[in-house]
């Protein structure tokens, strides 16, 4: 998640709440009503207060007070407490990022709330921001502004000031999102133009300000950046908005940054985890966390980046308190990708080899896991639209039985007339249905049995993989591990050098097994987990070059997959390009390029001698090397380069 995605998130939350003072001494006294309230209308009223400042309340209660307001709303007799009740439930959910499963719980309550009836039209308004702030927060953009021009006309209609400012500052964070500037400073200047600066409409001077700090930052004009910036902040914190502040002060802390004043941006960026930490926990916050350690790297304090990265890559059991974890506990794979990611690149930098291999194959680790971390999820979001539905289909279940009695008459005369035409209808289709069902059956078997087949192959690449590993990879640790012991004394040097050769050979055997059984454990590999496979690779054998530097650089926007053949040629291949590179070709640097877009395309480039001074276009490794590309279906050349050195590119004959 980049720095602009989170603050368009952070911006949208102004679209919620027609009261957003969110000042901690309210949120005390809201807690206080529903504590003291008699009854459970006056507690759901209480509750429903409450959850209009839900972007500067603590995550926890929101989960402590969400199925209070669900259970409360199901005994209401209020129309309009049951729909502020969905939105509150919804708002919940989108604390969480279940925006999905938020756009499901409002949905129904716009039909119960049309925009012409004026004591129900703020609601309306309530519902269709809400909206948008849901699809803004997915990054779809093309719903949430045709939301928001709609109720942008319909605010103008009716003359309701506040909507059309906060219809036209959250337009202009989308115009953000779109990396438009100068649209979104049109649409900031039409909020502030529509409250007339008025401190009644501090709600929307506060964002709006922020916005036009933002887009001032982005188009090179720091002095107005910081102006406006400063404007925001000032405002929201009298109107005590924790998410706009720690807005504010993480835009100033840019700034400053870019100033290089770096006291005042350590400062702003500190204050701004402090602010977060009053709304959920700081190690939620990666955004945060990494522009910090990002702040700390770019300011020469290298070693205060890797600290906090290191603390934030923690893992521990949360359910055993602080006796067990103390500080941030990590165990989101999502999240430690992130925090590895920028680890393992600050490691490097400061020439501790050791970690950093360490971290790239805790990120491979890592990165694995999340396949089974998304599986979860979408279980987890199924379910939420079954209960969803299983709801709707309960009070659909409710009114018929009410009018039941009165259309009776009437089922009973469609259904014996429905009853006689479906039996007209299935005698005239009996034969055509009969054909159908052999057909079907037919590409049923036919299907199956490519299932067995797809099985079978799954099951005999898996068994290979198990038998390569518990077999040959044994008995080759074993040969390794026997022939350390072997010492003779008196050995002439012709066996010097062949127990040193049978060394060597050993230890190639047990490499090659284990990148085979690697490719062989998975059905399909992506190019990242390739590039991920041939980083460690370099890490492992560049210790035998140190006076090589060797450099990865990934443009991945696609992550193409590869069949588990064909990724193993691929890392074949860029192993003998790196491998030849590093024997013959006396280079000082050696670039490996990995690019997927439409297309994948891979190079391996040295500042060497040149491929005509260390090797043949008819040698074995260059052979090979084309044997697989062909095979793959793949081109590869070697290029001379004009200046100096060699470039191996592969890439696809065809998208």
């Amino acid at each position: 998640m980049t720095f602009l995605r989170i603050y368009i998130i952070a911006l949208l939350l102004c679209a919620v709440g027609q009261t957003a003072n969110c000042q901690t001494a309210i949120i005390d006294s809201l807690r206080k009503k529903i504590y003291a309230a008699t009854n459970d209308e006056e507690k759901l009223t209480a509750f429903l207060s409450l959850f209009e400042e839900f972007q500067s309340v603590n995550r926890d209660s929101l989960d402590i007070y969400g199925p209070q307001v669900k259970d409360l709303a199901e005994k209401s007799s209020s129309q309009r407490n049951k729909s502020l009740a969905a939105l509150a439930y919804a708002n919940w959910y989108f604390r969480w990022g279940w925006s999905d499963s938020a756009v499901l719980f409002i949905e129904p309550e716009f039909d119960k709330n049309p925009v012409t009836d004026n004591s129900k039209r703020d609601i309306y308004f309530k519902l269709s921001r809400a909206k948008a702030m849901y699809y803004g927060s997915k990054a779809r953009f093309e719903q949430a502004l045709e939301i928001l021009y709609k109720v942008l006309t319909q605010a103008e209609k009716y003359n309701d000031t506040l909507n059309v400012g906060l219809s036209s500052n959250t337009i202009g964070s989308i115009a953000i999102a779109r990396q438009e500037y100068e649209e979104a400073l049109k649409w900031t200047n039409r909020a502030v133009l529509a409250t007339g600066k008025s401190n009644r409409f501090m709600q929307v001077l506060a964002p709006a300000y922020l916005n036009k700090g933002y887009a001032f930052t982005m188009i090179g004009h720091s002095d107005s950046a910081l102006f406006f910036i400063n404007k925001g902040l000032i405002l929201s914190r009298q109107i005590q908005n924790l998410n706009y502040i720690a807005t504010g002060l993480r835009l100033q802390a840019t700034v400053y940054t870019t100033a290089k004043k770096y006291t005042e941006a350590e400062k702003a960026l500190l204050e701004m985890i402090s602010v977060r930490s009053k709304t959920s926990p700081v190690s939620q916050w990666v955004d945060d966390n990494l522009q910090l350690a990002e702040f700390y790297a770019g300011s020469g304090q290298l070693n205060k980046a890797i600290a906090l990265l290191q603390k934030n890559i923690s893992t521990g059991d949360i359910t055993k308190g602080n006796d067990q974890n103390s500080g941030i506990v990590a165990n989101d794979p999502r999240i430690r990708a992130e925090y590895l990611t920028l680890l393992s690149t600050y490691y490097k930098k400061a020439g501790m080899l050791p970690e950093y291999q360490a971290s790239l194959e805790q990120l491979l680790i890592t990165k694995d896991s999340l396949y089974a971390v998304n599986s979860a999820e979408g279980i987890a979001e199924l379910q939420t639209k079954y209960d969803v539905q299983k709801k709707e289909n309960t009070i659909l279940q409710q009114k018929y039985g009410l009018q039941r009695k009165n259309f009776l008459l009437y089922a009973y005369i469609i259904l014996s007339v429905a009853l006689l035409l479906t039996g007209v209808v299935l005698f005239l289709k009996y034969r055509k249905k009969e054909q159908h069902r052999v057909m079907t059956m037919m590409e049923e078997e036919k299907r199956q049995g490519e299932i067995a087949v797809k099985q079978a192959e799954e099951k005999e690449r898996v068994r290979i993989a198990s038998d390569l590993h518990d077999n040959l990879g044994a008995h080759a640790a074993s040969m390794a591990s026997n022939l350390g012991y072997i010492h003779v004394p008196d050995a002439d040097e012709q066996t010097r050098i062949a127990l040193k050769e049978l060394g060597n050979n050993s230890n190639a055997i047990i490499s090659q097994l284990n990148d085979t059984i690697w490719v062989l454990k998975k059905e399909a590999l992506s190019l990242t987990a390739i590039s991920d496979r041939i980083k460690v690779f370099i890490s492992r054998i560049s210790k035998s070059y140190p006076e090589i530097n060797i450099d990865v650089e990934e443009r991945i926007e696609n992550d193409h997959q590869f069949p588990s053949s064909q990724a193993f040629h691929l890392y074949r291949v860029l192993q003998e390009a790196i491998n030849n590179s590093l024997k013959h070709s006396k280079a000082k640097n050696i670039i490996v390029a990995i690019t997927g877009s439409d297309k994948w395309k891979i190079s391996v480039a040295d500042d060497g001698v040149g491929m005509n001074s260390h090797s043949s276009p008819n040698g074995n490794g260059l052979q090979n090397m084309n044997e697989r590309s062909k095979e793959a279906g793949w081109n590869i050349r070697w290029i001379q380069k004009e200046e100096k050195g060699t470039v191996v590119e592969i890439e696809p004959t065809t998208n």
